[in-house]
């Protein structure tokens, strides 16, 4: 049976390849010992770009994966500047204020997912949705900060 992994994280200013890394790792244990073949990537923010990049590589290896962007607007979805299998926009994601488009996005993701990646998710908004993650059976797994 196939299974899904996505990723939340509070932001960044600059890409670290030390996250690409720590995300690819996970990623490819993931394909390995628990049949992940769809990563749901997304595309705000620097973490949301590490994890995509480090998908890509997965992909590279292990081409059968499925890249699919999941975005909040239609602006992401016609940026067009990402590889992806499919693009998935959630219906009331398109919909309101931005803060509310991406949390509906969020919460598509979470009611999709088997696995979430996560970065520094210690508090703000990538704890919350973790945290809700976690209370609908989705494993997160977390990432060591390493700065």
């Amino acid at each position: 049976m196939s299974k899904s992994c996505a990723f939340f994280g509070n932001d960044y200013k600059w890409s670290r390849s030390d996250i690409v890394d720590q995300v690819k790792e996970q990623a490819l244990r993931l394909v390995a010992e628990e049949n992940v073949d769809t990563f749901y990537v997304g595309c705000i923010g620097a973490y949301e770009n590490d994890a995509y990049n480090a998908v890509l590589g997965v992909w590279k290896e292990n081409p059968t994966v499925r890249i699919i962007l999941v975005v909040s607007n239609m602006r992401e979805a016609n940026d067009g500047t990402r590889y992806c299998d499919e693009i998935v926009l959630p219906d009331k994601a398109a919909i309101g204020y931005k803060r509310w488009c991406i949390v509906h996005r969020n919460n598509w993701i979470i009611e999709n997912t088997d696995f979430i990646i996560a970065y520094n998710q210690l508090e703000g908004r990538a704890f919350e949705v973790c945290k809700r993650a976690k209370n609908k059976g989705v494993t997160v797994i977390e990432l060591a900060e390493t700065e």
